[in-house]
């Protein structure tokens, strides 16, 4: 699995880390309501079975081991995205900006 973002997703991961946050962590999967989103925390304690997947502009990512086995193969990419003005009341700490962080995933070759 690869892990990639988009330019808005890591502006707004500087953002967040300008604003005076320190051990930045992104985790897939964590949400009750969200199931895979990204959600961006500082000093956060991963799960047990937590992945490490890629990082985004130094910041790690991790993903549950459930969520990582649907994307073994070297093709398979998850991108970051981040959806801005909405109204949100999540605990990743983009949404301090009115702003959430989406994953999208490319067509594959075979379905363009």
């Amino acid at each position: 699995m690869r892990i990639s973002a988009t330019d808005n997703a890591l502006e707004m991961v500087r953002r967040v880390r300008e604003e005076g946050r320190e051990n930045l962590i992104m985790v897939l999967g964590s949400g009750c309501c969200d199931s895979t989103a990204p959600f961006l925390y500082d000093n956060y304690l991963p799960e047990p079975d937590s992945v490490p997947i890629g990082a985004i502009d130094g910041v790690e990512v991790l993903a549950p081991g459930w969520l990582a086995k649907l994307y073994t193969g070297a093709e398979d990419e998850l991108i970051v995205d981040v959806d801005e003005g909405v109204v949100n009341d999540s605990f990743s700490l983009e949404s301090e900006f009115d702003a959430r962080f989406t994953l999208r995933v490319p067509p594959r070759p075979e379905q363009r």
